[in-house]
């Protein structure tokens, strides 16, 4: 067999095999049996016809495309070895120049390769936010409303007040002789926010309850507010609308003092100061979480833009498509598909895909091949007994939320002890690598090391042992039901081009 190769600039690779003319006529050979096997040729068992009676029967073309897809399945991995490819996936039979002597072209998408530049020079101080009181006193006001007595008020509307009214809509660019009345007199009811809340959903615009700021009961006022193309009621979209208000009344909310009753509601606290160290606790997880998540993406991002990063297409169609298949997944959790969000949205798949999914998809994919190769240097790996301490959490996760049976169900008991012990192996390399790269980057944090396995190999086997364990005490459901699909081996036979260009079929 005599081979070449070509590199791309896509980071794929094209192959020339040229075949010996012997070993096409053994696979065609092969191939008759085969079909002989699966054809019913007169006056012959199934698959005892000889040749020439199967070559009669089906032609040679039949013959050629099976010899074709057994030589392929047989010879191909003989091809990558001798040209010592390390494939991303299968690759694609491209063109048949030639049957005399047999000449195949592949194209073969290459493993991503990565060159890590900039990780023993990463610099970036670690020093998330402590908690602050005003931030305690939010959330503790926060709870207190929930048992807060609506009081009505003489005077004009401020933060944390209700306010009732009725409201009027007019399009003010409406055709002559269309109805120019978008909402009629409609009553509503609003809780005026703080200045800094995030409510993109508001209706009928973010912030608009802060417009009766200052405002009296018995007063009518007016104003325009234009909206966006992209807007989420569609009656509103891309117009200018006159509001006319009417506010009726103003009530305020009386805070009560945490009484023992009321701190038994909340959760069962002894005192104010308990609940205090709670609120603190989850404030703080809160901010650590979300600083941990920027601080590592700043870092991760800091060795993309220096490092090189070489992937094929294939690669990353295959991170946009798990990003579309998870965004789905989401939205049926929510009662929505991605036609519904897209009609939202205002746009359509393929602008979608292009716009959102692909950049997302790329970066994304980016972050991982840094991480891999990041881990690959510095030899990060999680041993038996922290692997083990995980899977206990993330078992203890699944009984907290009450997923139980449907999982065993769904999964049954293999799936489940995989899908559980792969979700803890993931974290606690997560939580290894996030002190890697903080060791790196801050090295006067003091550092919990990530630990190293005795043996690599024996992980997976001890964490499904333990899952499985887990399962038969617990039997609870992961958080996903869903399996991802098993991506084919790199070395499989290699697809065919839509349209293979091919060579006149040789004659005998």
């Amino acid at each position: 067999m005599k081979t070449s190769k070509e590199y791309t600039d896509d980071h794929q690779v094209k192959i020339t095999a040229e075949f010996e003319q012997d070993l096409l006529e053994q696979y065609k050979r092969r191939a008759a049996r085969k079909i002989a096997k699966n054809t019913r040729i007169p006056g012959f068992r199934p698959g005892k016809a000889p040749y020439n009676m199967v070559l009669n029967h089906v032609g040679e073309a039949s013959i050629i495309q099976e010899a074709v897809d057994l030589l392929l399945e047989e010879e191909y991995p003989k091809v990558l070895d001798q040209e010592e490819i390390k494939p991303w996936g299968p690759g694609n039979l491209e063109k048949i120049s030639s049957y005399e002597p047999p000449i195949f072209e592949f194209i073969v998408p290459l493993e991503a390769e990565v060159t890590l530049i900039g990780d023993d020079k990463l610099e970036k101080e670690y020093a998330p936010e402590p908690v602050t009181e005003e931030e305690i006193e939010k959330e503790l006001e926060r709870i207190k409303r929930n048992f807060a007595d609506v009081v009505p008020v003489e005077r004009a509307a401020k933060e944390g007040d209700v306010v009732f009214l009725t409201l009027q809509a007019v399009d003010t660019a409406a055709a002559e002789g269309d109805d120019a009345i978008i909402v009629k007199d409609t009553p509503q009811q609003l809780l005026i926010e703080e200045e800094n809340a995030s409510r993109p959903s508001e209706w009928p615009f973010e912030g608009f309850n802060r417009k009766f700021i200052g405002k009296k009961a018995g007063k009518k006022f007016e104003f325009d507010h234009t909206f966006p193309e992209d807007a989420r009621d569609e009656d509103f979209a891309g117009k200018k609308i006159h509001f006319v208000a009417n506010l009726q009344e103003i009530k305020e909310l009386q805070l009560p003092e945490l009484t023992e009753e009321i701190l038994q509601q909340i959760g069962s606290y002894e005192s104010e100061e308990v609940l205090r160290e709670d609120i603190k606790k989850a404030i703080e997880n809160q901010k650590n979480n979300a600083y941990d998540d920027k601080y590592f993406t700043d870092l991760v991002d800091q060795l993309r833009e220096q490092s090189t990063i070489k992937y094929c297409p294939q690669q990353l169609e295959e991170a946009e498509e798990d990003m579309l298949h998870a965004l789905e997944h989401q939205l049926s959790h929510q009662g929505m598909d991605l036609e519904l969000m897209l009609k939202l949205r205002k746009t359509d798949r393929e602008t979608y895909i292009e716009e959102d999914i692909k950049p997302h998809a790329k970066s994304r994919l980016e972050r991982s091949l840094i991480m891999n190769e990041l881990t690959r240097k510095h030899e990060v790996q999680i041993d038996e007994k922290t692997l083990e301490a995980e899977i206990q959490n993330v078992i203890r996760e699944m009984v907290q939320r009450g997923q139980l049976e449907n999982a065993q169900k769904d999964l049954g008991s293999k799936r489940f002890s995989e899908n559980v012990t792969m979700e803890a192996y993931q974290r606690a390399m997560g939580m290894a690598q996030f002190e890697l790269l903080k060791s790196l980057a801050s090295p006067d944090v003091i550092q919990v090391e990530a630990p190293k396995p005795k043996k690599a190999a024996s992980k997976a086997k001890s964490a499904k042992k333990e899952a499985e364990v887990e399962t038969e005490e617990a039997k609870a459901e992961p958080e996903s039901s869903e399996e991802k699909a098993e991506k084919p081996a790199k070395t499989a036979k290699p697809k065919k081009a839509a349209k293979e260009e091919a060579p006149e079929e040789p004659k005998e």
